[in-house]
């Protein structure tokens, strides 16, 4: 019976996840034509949310993201009730929390993959000079392709088609992008469109330099994040279990008898023989 409940639980989550996930592009495409007067979400927590979800790099409406976190929610629930009451309370709640607490993990990583863009930016800027392009054409070139560093290039572009110089221009995209690489590549780039095409082996010698600065402060990320995960699981881990097994089990949480804590002098007809 209990495997059973648990199947068609996991059949009806699975449906409702598969279903929201369908809808997260539709609801994104849609959430240019939706008013804020429609919204579903109070203004005071859509900006927020919405800026957060930015920096995660989810592409989503704060709309759909709510409805897929509230789907995962119910989807613990259901399988928690086909465990235990308590294990469903319990999953619930730890459902409830990833959220918010992976929106703050992954505050930075849409700045990460901006970082990570950055060498492949510079070889195709080389590659567009030694074919006779402009740094200013490049970049209009990468903006239409796409990736993480599309809409920064795409601002590069506007501001210089509105009048500003292409320096002053990658010197705000460096401002506003504050990550690791962005500011040498757009000093570079700003030193590119005053030299020409001789500086494509300038900019090809920088991007492995870029390249190794990231493979460090990746590993480096990594490591420490070990660390953490270890103090988390040593610190956590005990209690945890205990919890999940009081809950797994109610009998675990009963007091044991009087009798029992009186141990056996308090039976009666009990005598103590020394020779026995």
């Amino acid at each position: 019976m209990l495997t059973a409940t648990i199947a068609c639980a996991g059949f009806v989550a699975s449906g409702l996840l598969a279903r929201s996930a369908s809808k997260v592009g539709a609801a994104t495409r849609a959430g240019g034509l939706r008013t804020a007067t429609r919204s579903r979400i109070p203004a005071r927590l859509r900006a927020p949310l919405k800026s957060r979800l930015e920096a995660a790099g989810v592409a989503a409406t704060p709309e759909g993201a709510v409805q897929t976190w509230l789907v995962a929610v119910l989807a613990a629930g259901l399988l928690g009730v086909g465990m235990a009451p308590a294990v469903a309370v319990a999953a619930v709640l730890v459902a409830l929390g990833a959220g918010p607490v992976w929106l703050h993990l992954s505050r930075h990583r849409r700045d990460r993959r901006a970082g990570a863009a950055v060498p492949e930016l510079l070889d195709a800027v080389a590659t567009e000079l030694r074919g006779g392009a402009t740094v200013e054409s490049a970049i209009a070139s990468g903006a239409a392709g796409g990736g993480p560093l599309a809409p920064d290039l795409l601002r590069v572009a506007e501001r210089v088609s509105l009048g500003s110089r292409l320096g002053d221009a990658l010197a705000s995209w460096a401002v506003e992008r504050d990550v690791g690489g962005v500011r040498p590549a757009a000093g570079a780039l700003a030193l590119a469109a005053e030299v020409g095409g001789p500086a494509a082996g300038a900019l090809e010698g920088l991007a492995p330099s870029l390249r190794q600065g990231l493979a460090a402060s990746a590993e480096a990320r990594s490591l420490s994040a070990q660390a953490r995960l270890s103090a988390v699981v040593v610190g956590a881990g005990p209690a945890g279990f205990l919890a999940l097994s009081a809950a797994a089990d109610p009998r675990r949480r009963r007091r044991p008898s009087r009798r029992l804590r009186a141990g056996p002098a308090s039976q009666p007809g009990w005598r103590w023989r020394p020779w026995a």
